[in-house]
């Protein structure tokens, strides 16, 4: 008789058992918040527009990394933002999780400002802080520069002289190529007017704007736009102008 007691104990104690132990293991399960995807939010000054969520969900795919069904304990935030600046447009990353379970990512992308061509077939582009970017065919409307520049030049000089003409509605829509010679001057083609305009260095380059802004709205409205083949700035305080032959 006390054997069978004991043996309706044992089982008793081990159903009470099973079922705390079940119960504590969907109470576990219960607690896990698994990721519902990524909140993305893009910044770029230029609104180029270079950056999508598209392209952010591939490359967190391509690394196997991809939050979305993951529990939110399992993300690696370093790992994430790491992953994300090896992309050659992206420039600052912030990550972290949200009450929502989401993953949300904050990231601003470069901002390219002259795609440069240069003598020996290189193709590049430049960005705001002086950073080549190599990701060609970016659907973005920029000044072009063509010529001598290797990438010291393009990162420097040739960036100087961008950053001034992007400042000015009218040069940024005038300026259609700008182009360096072999010894280091630059020269502007411009839209409108069959001349060039030589900067020389990139020295005072706002300052030498200024007098060929002078000399379009003093000079060339009353001569006329096609009559000079070259307007040279390059020497301070002076406009030298050539005549077609």
């Amino acid at each position: 008789m006390l054997k069978k007691i004991l043996s309706i104990l044992t089982v008793v104690v081990l159903a009470g058992y099973l079922g705390y132990s079940l119960l504590a293991l969907t109470d576990r399960h219960e607690d896990v918040r698994l990721c519902r995807g990524i909140d993305l939010h893009i910044t770029d000054s230029l609104h180029f527009d270079l950056i999508d969520e598209e392209m952010v969900l591939q490359v967190l795919q391509e690394h196997s990394i991809d939050p979305t069904g993951l529990p939110l304990d399992e993300i690696d935030l370093e790992k994430t933002e790491a992953t994300l600046l090896l992309h050659p447009l992206v420039g600052k990353v912030q990550c972290y999780k949200t009450g929502g379970d989401l993953l949300r990512i904050n990231l601003s992308s470069k901002v390219p400002l002259v795609r440069v061509i240069n003598n020996r077939g290189n193709d590049f582009y430049v960005d705001s802080r002086g950073e080549i970017l190599t990701q060609h065919s970016l659907a973005v409307q920029l000044p072009v520069a063509t010529g001598y520049i290797d990438r010291q030049f393009a990162s420097h000089q040739l960036l100087e002289v961008v950053r001034v003409l992007d400042r000015s509605e009218f040069w940024k829509a005038q300026v259609e190529q700008i182009n360096v010679t072999r010894d280091g001057q630059i020269e502007l083609v411009p839209r409108v007017g069959d001349h060039l305009l030589i900067l020389g260095t990139a020295d005072n380059v706002e300052d030498k704007l200024e007098r060929l802004m002078n000399f379009y709205s003093k000079g060339l409205d009353n001569v006329g736009w096609n009559k000079y083949r070259s307007i040279s700035v390059a020497y301070d305080g002076q406009v030298v102008c050539k005549k077609r032959k």
